[in-house]
């Protein structure tokens, strides 16, 4: 099998072009690559990758999100490695794991039933979402706290060869993608991370990195994962 990434810019020039069943063909040769279980030729970086895709193809993609993790869990490598794991993160389910954890959860309902005003251009004028900001940004017992135990038990079950995070769109403002990635720095060292991404994870010189939310809300530097539609595979 022999293919090369697609070229950023042709492959998100338009949704109404976007080929999901091409783009998670080429995904899937990428992570059955060994050296992408195995985290070699990384040069030091963390083995944190993106997949982004149209907002407007969400429904296609968790699809093929779930035909995906089906196809690994069945896949041996070339070098003889196994079939591996996969840890799926939802994040909205996990949010609402981590404040049932904290014996939060009803009470954060009543709260919003009662504080959430209309939204602005600035969400954070918010109170109900300034209040779940707070929460999951606690300097201990932080969501990314939550995240870590749950990986590190799943790690130790077996679970983790690689893990999948989903969800991203339906927890923000009060959960973005450069501050869970950067949370998640060496929380996360011994699997490829996977975040499925609604909208643009843009790299160029000029600008760096930047992650753009369904292409409408204001883009968010992010500089140290590789986009893994952009990966050649090889062989």
């Amino acid at each position: 099998m022999s293919t090369t990434g697609f070229p950023h810019n042709e492959r998100s020039a338009s949704a109404d072009t976007y080929d999901v069943a091409k783009d998670f063909e080429h995904v899937f040769g990428v992570m059955a690559q060994p050296s992408f279980l195995h985290m070699t030729g990384l040069g030091g970086e963390q083995a944190f990758y993106i997949c982004d895709y149209p907002a407007s193809h969400e429904l296609e993609v968790r699809s093929c999100i779930d035909a995906l993790v089906a196809r690994l869990r069945t896949t041996r490598y070339a070098d003889g490695s196994p079939a591996p794991s996969i840890l799926r993160i939802d994040l909205f389910e996990t949010v609402c794991d981590f404040l049932g954890s904290r014996r939060m959860f009803e009470r954060i309902l009543d709260f919003e039933a009662r504080q959430h005003e209309p939204v602005s251009s600035d969400p954070m004028q918010d109170r109900f979402l300034h209040v779940l900001v707070d929460m999951v940004n606690a300097t201990t017992n932080s969501l990314y706290d939550f995240i870590a135990k749950r990986y590190e038990q799943a790690l130790t079950d077996g679970e983790a060869d690689i893990v999948f995070v989903t969800g991203i769109g339906a927890v923000y403002p009060y959960v973005r993608g450069h501050t869970l990635l950067s949370n998640l720095q060496g929380r996360i060292e011994s699997s490829p991370l996977v975040l499925f991404f609604p909208g643009t994870y843009a790299q160029s010189s000029p600008t760096g990195s930047l992650l753009n939310l369904y292409d409408r809300i204001d883009a968010e530097n992010y500089y140290r994962a590789k986009n893994i539609r952009d990966m050649e595979v090889i062989g």
